[in-house]
């Protein structure tokens, strides 16, 4: 997902202080009576509704209040990003408030918190951008923010860079790494390989790419803080907060979630409800937001329902088993069932040996996988790759896995892992 698209997601993964990969006790936020809940999902919908020219059109579909609030929410289509881009700006705020004191009131508006942060990302997402070479550390300050990446993509790294990144960790000291996982775990990589001390943290939060079990794995070899566990968006802000049993609970008091049943699940009816443990698509209502009311915003993301109540004792919103990855990353197995990135990773965690994996399903009965293996393991480990996939991709479904010497990111500097080549089926269509 692509930052300035507009919206990047922040995905993390809870951690143990000891780096054996138990959660952090990353409590969920404390449930709201549910009346107030359900007051602040039918003020949501009737400040975009009837106060905003984007959802106007969305007013036929609507039931009404003489409805229950759910049914009307189910009722409604989903806000994608070209809806918000065909609207911007203007006809995102609600009547009656002026957009450009808003502007002038945000410009002025200044960060609390003292505390020193590095934050390693792609250029091309965050930070000052280098036009053919490094650019000093003083011009990479932002305040208490110390941006340690002025490249856009990995290939632009010069042979010292993971060095220098490491080297200004340790004279920093920020209590607060906010890092692109991608990014992070190649730099642990060389760590550990080079054999070099790493500074640590407090507090480590992965941001703009879903990490990978094997990035996590990397990262948690060499860092031995907790890693943050959440996941929001740019525009719904956080949206679901993991609990010490490492399920995700809905921040009931910010926004409202809809799990829209995809296309070929059980009914065929948009409004009808995700099974437990089955897989939706995660659209976003955000409470309070004056002056960009989101209605059902389509994240782009696939969450994996819960399958039954979590052992924390929370019940309020809805609790995910999973966040399963990208929709343009849901892949199709032989008896054309969804395979989420999410099954693919997991997966491919499992093959000894195995590094670092890019997987591209070209056709429905073709799957093309680049690896990486940890020196020395490099045939053993793309054999191992082959039948993880051949077994998640089923019988018919030809695996080709080449060894490759590196991986490349897409043009946002970011790195997709897993990739559908070809329009999803019109049977998992919403």
């Amino acid at each position: 997902m692509e930052q300035q698209d507009p919206g990047h997601h922040a995905f993390f993964s809870g951690v143990g202080d000891d780096g054996s990969g138990a959660l952090a006790t990353a409590a969920a936020p404390a449930p709201a009576p549910a009346s107030s809940y359900e007051e602040k999902c039918r003020q949501a919908l009737e400040v975009a509704l009837y106060h905003t020219a984007m959802y106007a059109d969305w007013r036929g579909p609507d039931p009404g209040p003489s409805a229950d609030t759910d049914s009307r929410y189910r009722a409604l289509p989903l806000l994608t990003k070209d809806d918000i881009r065909a609207h911007f700006p203007y006809g995102l705020v609600p009547r009656g408030l002026d957009l450009n004191d808003a502007l002038n009131a945000v410009a002025a508006a200044a960060a609390t918190g003292s505390h020193r942060e590095a934050i390693l990302a792609s250029a091309r997402s965050v930070g000052p951008r280098s036009e053919g070479g490094p650019i000093r550390r003083a011009q990479r300050m932002l305040g208490r923010f110390l941006f340690l990446n002025e490249y856009g993509t990995t290939p632009e790294w010069p042979g010292s860079h993971e060095k220098r990144i490491l080297d200004e960790l340790a004279d920093y000291q920020p209590p607060v790494l906010e890092a692109n996982p991608s990014l992070l775990a190649r730099v642990a990589r060389w760590a550990e390989r080079a054999g070099a001390r790493v500074w640590q943290p407090a507090l480590i939060t992965l941001t703009y790419e879903l990490p990978s079990a094997l990035q996590l794995r990397a990262i948690r070899r060499v860092f031995r803080c907790r890693i943050a566990s959440s996941y929001g968006s740019t525009e719904a802000g956080y949206v679901f907060t993991e609990c010490e049993h490492g399920t995700l609970h809905q921040n009931v008091r910010s926004c409202r979630v809809d799990l829209v049943l995809m296309a070929g699940g059980q009914g065929s009816s948009p409004a009808a409800e995700v099974p437990p443990g089955g897989l939706g698509r995660i659209a976003a209502t955000t409470f309070g937001n004056t002056w960009f009311p989101l209605l059902r915003f389509e994240t782009g993301d696939i969450g994996r329902l819960a399958a039954g109540p979590c052992p924390c004792g929370r019940t309020a919103g809805i609790t995910l088993a999973s966040i399963e990855g990208r929709l343009k990353s849901l892949c199709i197995a032989s008896d054309g069932s969804p395979v989420t990135h999410g099954q693919i990773d997991r997966a491919l965690a499992e093959v000894p040996g195995l590094e670092q994996y890019r997987v591209d399903q070209e056709a429905p009965a073709s799957v093309s996988c680049k690896v990486i293996s940890e020196p020395g393991r490099g045939p053993r480990a793309a054999r191992g790759a082959r039948d993880a996939l051949a077994a998640v991709f089923g019988a018919g479904v030809l695996v080709n896995v080449t060894e490759v010497p590196e991986l490349h990111p897409e043009k946002s500097g970011k790195f997709l892992l897993v990739a559908r080549l070809f329009p999803l089926p019109e049977a998992l269509r919403a």
